[in-house]
C-alpha cells in the first residue's frame, strides 16, 4: 500500500494500479476539498479515506495496537530482551485454509509481543509441508489439533510439534488474550500477518452488534498464533514469568 500512495502508480504482471486524491480531481471545487481536510480534526479514519485516497476499514479493529516495523528493528528488539518467551503456532489447511505458522517472540515485562517469522501456503500434501517447514524443525510448535493425522505425521519426521487444546469458547478466550497485550510488533517480512491482521475488524450480527468471536475474514495466521499462545498468560502471576521457550 505504502509504496502505492508513494509511486501513484505500480505495475504488476497482470495488474495496473492508480492512485489519485482530491487535489487530482479539476473539477473539485476548492470549498469541498476545504471541507475533506477539516475532516482530520473530527474524523481521522474517514480523513484517510476521503482526503488521502488511502485504504480504510469499516468497523471496530480487532487489533489496533498492532503495528509494522523492518525486519531488523524487530530483530535487534528481540536480541535486546533479558529474558524473550518464543512461541509458535501453526494452523492447518488445504483447499480454502491455509497453512499458517506464526513465529512469535514476547517481552514479557513489557507485555509486548513480536511477530518475527511466518510460514503461509495452500493446497499442498503433507510430505511438501514437511520440506517447506524444514528450517523450522527445531521449534517447539503448537498445532491445530483438528488435523491430527498432519501432526502425526510431522511428528514421524522429528518436528517438535504437540496439539492444542482448543475447547469450547477458545476462540472468543485467545482474541481476548492477544487484544491484552500493550503492542504488537510485526516484522515487515510477515506480510500474511500484515495483511489479514493490520485491518481485521469484528463481524457483526443482523442487528449491527458487534460478534466477539467472529471476523470480516477467516485469519488464519491469527489462529496460529492462538495456538502458539496457547499456554501463555499475557497478565503477570505473583511476578513470574509464564512463558516457556519453544
Amino acid at each position: 500500500d505504502e509504496e502505492l500512495y508513494e509511486k501513484r502508480v505500480v505495475e504488476t504482471e497482470d495488474a495496473y494500479y492508480h492512485h489519485s486524491i482530491a487535489d487530482d480531481n479539476k473539477f473539485l471545487p476548492v470549498d469541498y476539498i476545504k471541507q475533506l481536510e477539516e475532516m482530520k480534526e473530527y474524523d481521522p479514519d474517514l480523513y484517510r479515506v476521503a482526503r488521502l485516497g488511502r485504504f480504510g476499514i469499516n468497523g471496530t479493529r480487532v487489533l489496533p495496537q498492532f503495528e509494522v516495523m523492518p525486519h531488523d528493528e524487530v530483530m535487534a528488539a528481540i536480541n535486546a530482551l533479558k529474558k524473550p518467551v518464543y512461541k509458535n503456532g501453526l494452523d492447518f489447511g488445504f483447499v480454502d485454509s491455509y497453512n499458517a505458522l506464526s513465529c512469535m517472540a514476547i517481552d514479557h515485562e513489557n507485555k509486548y509481543l513480536y511477530i518475527y517469522d511466518e510460514y503461509y501456503t495452500r493446497g499442498i500434501t503433507d510430505d511438501v509441508l514437511a520440506e517447506d517447514l524444514e528450517p523450522y524443525r527445531k521449534l517447539l510448535i503448537t498445532a491445530d489439533n483438528a488435523s491430527a493425522s498432519t501432526i502425526a505425521y510431522l511428528r514421524q519426521k522429528k518436528f517438535r510439534i504437540i496439539k492444542s487444546k482448543k475447547g469450547s469458547g477458545s476462540r472468543l478466550q485467545s482474541t481476548k488474550k492477544v487484544k491484552r497485550f500493550k503492542r504488537i510488533i510485526c516484522s515487515d517480512k510477515c506480510i500474511n500477518h500484515i495483511r489479514e491482521l493490520k485491518n481485521l475488524t469484528f463481524a457483526k450480527d443482523k442487528h449491527d452488534k458487534m460478534i466477539e468471536d467472529e471476523f470480516n475474514i477467516d485469519p488464519h495466521t491469527f489462529s496460529a498464533m492462538w495456538y502458539g499462545l496457547e499456554d501463555y498468560e499475557v497478565a503477570s502471576l505473583k511476578g513470574r514469568n509464564a512463558g516457556r521457550k519453544g
